[in-house]
Formats: structure tokens, C-alpha cells, sequence
């Protein structure tokens, strides 16, 4: 190209990434179970969660998260 050559025309817009995104809150939830299973292990770690037992617990975080995505997909 020499100095006097036009310029290339412009490249046209991108599309706005959150118009795609928008509604899904997949990110959220993803970011509060990264949360709380953050919180859980320094908990844990410090010691303040030595009456709880995970063997019972897990089997409840289980099915409570289950019926979410089943009265969530209801509605």
C-alpha cells in the first residue's frame, strides 16, 4: 500500500455481548456454588463445622437442588 491509497472501509459493529446473554443465570449459579463450597471448606478448615457430618448432608443438598430445577421447569 503506498500513503495515498484510501483507507479500507470499516468493519461493521459487533453485536452487544449482553443483548446474547441476557435471561440465563447460569453464571450466577455457577459463582454462588463456587461460593459457598468456598465457604464450606474454611469453615471446615477453621474447625466451626465439626458437628456437621457431610455423609447426611450431601444426600439433602442432593434432592433440594433437584426439586429446584424440577418447580423452576414447573413454572
Amino acid at each position: 500500500m503506498s500513503q495515498f491509497d484510501p483507507l479500507p472501509p470499516p468493519l461493521p459493529p459487533l453485536p452487544e455481548r449482553s443483548s446474547r446473554w441476557r435471561g440465563r443465570s447460569g453464571g450466577f449459579w455457577l459463582g454462588a456454588v463456587l461460593v459457598a463450597a468456598g465457604a464450606y471448606f474454611l469453615l471446615a478448615n477453621l474447625g466451626l463445622l465439626n458437628w456437621l457430618n457431610w455423609h447426611l448432608v450431601w444426600p439433602v443438598v442432593l434432592i433440594g437442588l433437584g426439586l429446584y430445577l424440577v418447580i423452576r421447569r414447573l413454572r
